[in-house]
């Protein structure tokens, strides 16, 4: 089931967005503004090394929460706590 939001590096960091993608495609053009989930505007880059970028923290957790999954801080607290033994 495809998601409301549509990921997007900007601003030297993967950002999501809930602005609609101009078609055909799949993915905004360089250069287009649009306001992030985390309440940032911010221009759109294209490239192979801006997907490598950081994900933002705010724009992943809304992103989490419109796609009904757990937070980040939800998900550590029930990992399992390893101890280190020396």
């Amino acid at each position: 089931m495809p998601h409301p939001f549509t990921w997007v590096p900007a601003a030297q960091q993967r950002h999501a967005s809930c602005d609609p993608v101009p078609g055909p495609g799949r993915a905004f053009p360089a250069g287009t503004t649009i306001t992030t989930l985390c309440g940032r505007e911010v221009t759109t880059e294209r490239g192979e090394i801006p997907w490598l970028w950081e994900t933002c923290p705010g724009c992943d957790e809304q992103a989490r929460q419109l796609a009904g999954l757990p937070s980040r801080a939800a998900i550590a607290e029930q990992a399992p706590h390893t101890q280190e033994t020396s």
